[in-house]
């Protein structure tokens, strides 16, 4: 079933918002260990540029941000911006904290109350604004994180449902990457597993042109 396209026009207002693979400060400053600076929302915003030189874009992305800490900062972040596009990327950190519970305090905080207030608000607020949602992944880099695949899928099937609920585009980036390994060894897209390189933001921002249609 082909995903429905997000137009872009001229003009547009665009919000990239998420955690630390969205935050270009933690991304340059890790530089030499994640080895991933060129942020796909910073490549995206070059390709943007080239079409339109009125084309804005926003990116708010927040390390170890939950998406509790998107629904807390929402209205600075989204709401006060006025986007025409929302590009939404967050639901790694929860699914990881489920995983390793035993690294962090009691979770008080879920998941899926907090994203669904978060499409609540902008389909409430912002009616007429297109939101991509990128879903979360893991690429096979090392081997000790295979098994938070299982943790990781039972998340994306939880947020996919609740995103298409929300009239949202779904964008599952867990098969862009699939598809990238059958060429590209994992270490090259993310030497972590968690946090691509400056190729693997690449193949990101790839496949998210894929699914915007410039008017």
């Amino acid at each position: 079933m082909p995903i429905e396209k997000i137009q872009i026009s001229k003009d547009s207002k665009i919000l990239f918002i998420g955690d630390s693979i969205t935050d270009v400060r933690f991304n340059r400053r890790k530089r030499f260990t994640i080895k991933g600076k060129d942020v796909y929302a910073l490549q995206l915003k070059r390709r943007f540029k080239k079409y339109s030189k009125d084309i804005k874009v926003e990116i708010k992305g927040v390390a170890s941000n939950r998406t509790y800490h998107v629904y807390d900062r929402l209205t600075s972040d989204c709401i006060s911006l006025k986007p025409d596009v929302i590009i939404m990327l967050i639901g790694v950190n929860d699914a990881w904290e489920n995983y390793v519970p035993e690294n962090y305090p009691p979770l008080l905080r879920p998941m899926e109350p907090h994203i669904r207030e978060v499409y609540r608000r902008i389909r409430t607020e912002l009616p007429n604004t297109q939101i991509l949602y990128l879903m979360p992944f893991l690429i096979d880099a090392v081997e000790e994180k295979f098994p938070y695949h299982k943790t990781l899928d039972e998340f994306r099937e939880v947020l996919k449902s609740i995103a298409l609920e929300n009239g949202a585009t779904v964008l599952d980036l867990q098969e862009v990457f699939y598809q990238a390994q059958k060429s590209i060894d994992p270490v090259r897209l993310a030497v972590d597993g968690i946090h691509p390189t400056n190729l693997g933001h690449k193949v990101m921002a790839d496949a998210i042109e894929k699914v915007l249609e410039f008017k």
